[in-house]
């Protein structure tokens, strides 16, 4: 049989057929760790960007400088008013809705395919697959927008942050749901979709049909 991994990367078009378990959860595991690096050198852009803020904002903030001769008794006497300190730096949540999105349009381009025919293979519509895509879609638009929001008032809004944390629950629950059918063995035989690759189960022989 051919790697499944290969495989699944040349059928990145072809939602028609049918995939075994055999030759989906190779391919799957290894788009998720594709998408999580994608991800990880995503936020650490982030991260290097707030670092860089932090140091430029930190160099700025005026120092006062003490004679290191004078004892510690001595006091100290600030002519003049120091001027208010701007804001601290705060990550920029553009950029990380931007990591987000890019990497939910990477996973959904990467796994559709497959994950059509897998459902393929279990003799269901592959509209099955779209079911959790609503619910990350609003958290990856939703959640730039909660963070900055929280980050510019001085109070929350708790009902926007409800809605995204129920909306997160749902998401759950659909891709859970999805993961238990797609872990289930294909349907025997040909269906509407196609042949299956998956070798049929041996059938037990009965004592009268061995031969003496």
């Amino acid at each position: 049989m051919a790697n499944p991994i290969i495989r699944g990367f040349s059928k990145l078009t072809q939602f028609s057929g049918r995939d075994t378990r055999g030759e989906f959860w190779p391919y799957v595991g290894m788009v998720v760790a594709l998408v999580f690096l994608v991800q990880a050198m995503g936020m650490s852009w982030v991260m290097a960007d707030l670092i860089g803020k932090a140091q430029a904002y930190t160099d700025a903030q005026p120092v006062l400088l003490i004679d290191p001769d004078l004892p510690p008794d001595t006091p100290v006497r600030i002519e003049a008013e120091p001027p208010p300190l701007p804001p601290p730096p705060t990550p920029d949540f553009r950029i990380l809705g931007g990591v987000m999105g890019v990497t939910v349009v990477l996973a959904i381009s990467l796994l559709a395919a497959a994950v059509s025919r897998r459902l393929h293979d279990r003799n269901m519509t592959a509209l099955w697959g779209l079911t959790p895509v609503p619910f990350l879609g609003i958290a990856a638009i939703g959640f730039p927008i909660m963070m900055t929001d929280m980050m510019a008032s001085e109070t929350p809004n708790f009902g926007l942050f409800g809605l995204l944390f129920l909306n997160n629950a749902l998401y759950m629950v659909a891709l859970v749901t999805l993961i238990i059918i797609l872990a289930q063995r294909g349907a025997p035989g040909p269906n509407r979709h196609g042949e299956t690759t998956l070798a049929p189960e041996p059938q037990p022989v009965s004592d009268w049909g061995r031969p003496d």
